[in-house]
């Protein structure tokens, strides 16, 4: 049995004229986490949002255990959604819905679990992103950001996903609280035993939570490696990005 949970292959994806994504090649293979370095503009989110199928490639295949899913009819599109947990940035929590909902909204809406069983669940999630039970019942605006984003992270864990993506996980946190999340995302992914795919700009971060790195330039992949490895891989455009250094190889418009 193949340990290849996803498989990218000769994925492009174009807007008009513009192409985004060049012939991009990589796979995550199972409990593995791989994170998706890459500046501005580099095609990061839209690679993330065509594998979550969020997004259709112009081109190219995604499989997931195997199954290709960039034509799934809408029967087998909900099973593979029922497998995918995700971090947005920011959060992008429901200001209407109480913390409790947010996190069970799956649960309640694409599940059919009755509110009471939905609750219990959601109150056992956030207790895992160390979140208390009087959290449940509080609105998003009643968090500070960290706070939010912990009860994010409850919510893509909540249906226990086999696959996660984390979009920019850390943005906006101070160092502490950014490494506080870096914790729970490796505990709670390897809890579940999950796939993950993370993009992010944040080092720190990118050094603790991955055992692959993939660094995404102009839509393409120019280094797919060991995270152990990135600091000395000899690839001048990885070695600019993870020292941040003004010179080198990467140019940025200044306009």
């Amino acid at each position: 049995m193949s340990n290849v949970k996803i498989k990218v292959s000769k994925l492009s994806k174009s807007f008009g004229s513009k192409e985004v994504l060049k012939n991009v090649n990589f796979e995550v293979k199972k409990g593995e986490s791989v994170v998706i370095l890459g500046g501005s503009g580099s095609g990061k989110s839209v690679l993330i949002k065509n594998i979550s199928t969020l997004m259709e490639p112009t081109s190219g295949s995604i499989k997931i255990d195997g199954q290709e899913i960039t034509k799934l009819g809408a029967k087998h599109h909900d099973s593979l959604m029922a497998k995918i947990g995700f971090l947005f940035q920011g959060g992008a929590l429901f200001d209407s819905l109480t913390i409790w909902e947010n996190v069970a909204f799956r649960l309640l809406y694409q599940k059919k679990l009755d509110k009471k069983d939905a609750k219990e669940i959601a109150i056992s999630k956030l207790k895992a992103v160390g979140l208390s039970e009087k959290t449940a019942d509080l609105y998003p605006s009643e968090l500070s950001g960290g706070m939010q984003k912990r009860a994010s992270l409850a919510r893509a864990i909540a249906a226990n996903p086999e696959i996660i993506f984390f979009d920019e996980p850390t943005t906006g946190l101070d160092p502490i609280m950014a490494d506080v999340i870096n914790d729970l995302i490796i505990s709670n992914s390897k809890e579940l035993g999950a796939s993950s795919i993370t993009i992010t700009h944040d080092m720190a971060s990118a050094k603790k939570i991955a055992d692959k790195i993939a660094m995404l330039y102009h839509g393409e992949i120019i280094w797919f490696g060991d995270a152990k490895d990135m600091y000395s891989s000899n690839n001048p455009f990885l070695d600019q990005f993870v020292n941040g250094r003004a010179d080198g190889p990467i140019k940025f418009n200044k306009n």
